[in-house]
Parts: C-alpha cells; sequence; structure tokens
C-alpha cells in the first residue's frame, strides 16, 4: 500500500472535524498557515513528517493510520510485525527524503 496523499488529507480532514477544529484553528496550533494546511488537507501538498507527527499526537492515532489508513485493529488482523517494522522503516525514510526535497 502507498503512500497517497488526498487518501491521507481526507483521513486528517476528518480527525480535523471530529476533533472540532477548525482549519484555522489547527493551523495555528501546528504553526503553519491555513492555505498550506488547506492543500495538505485536499491532497494538493504531500505532509511533512514533522507535522504527522504533531497530528499523531494531537488526534492520539497512529502514524501509520495517518499515512497509509492502517489502525492497530488492522494490525492485528495478522499483519507480520517483522515486515510491519521494515515498512515502517521504509516510509520514514521515503518521507524524510520527500521533506528534503521540498
Amino acid at each position: 500500500m502507498a503512500y497517497d496523499i488526498k487518501e491521507s488529507g481526507a483521513r486528517i480532514r476528518q480527525l480535523r472535524i471530529q476533533s472540532g477544529y477548525t482549519q484555522e484553528r489547527l493551523a495555528e496550533a501546528l504553526n503553519v498557515d491555513q492555505s498550506y494546511y488547506g492543500r495538505i488537507e485536499t491532497g494538493k501538498r504531500g505532509c511533512p513528517v514533522n507535522i504527522f507527527i504533531q497530528l499523531s499526537d494531537l488526534f492520539g492515532v497512529s502514524l501509520d493510520y495517518l499515512v497509509r489508513g492502517r489502525s492497530i485493529s488492522d494490525l492485528s488482523k495478522g499483519t507480520d510485525m517483522v515486515q510491519l517494522k521494515f515498512d515502517i522503516e521504509k516510509l520514514v525514510d521515503q518521507l524524510e527524503r520527500f521533506k528534503t526535497s521540498l
């Protein structure tokens, strides 16, 4: 499963709404411009690793959920933990390379 910026943005938007944040208020909490944050939600811009980490902490969800849409319950359905660790390390590496290309 690859990183789909539109799907990831939609998950972030859903979490924001469920948590009662406006785009403006959440952008302020993340210390980013509202228009920049809006482009993340609409999938027009990828989310940098540092923002993913802040969102994960703020909403109490895993990075795997934000990036790939997989929840903890999905992991308990037989996912190989060694493969998962490898996938996460690979994803973090890809996100770091993406971040440096911005």
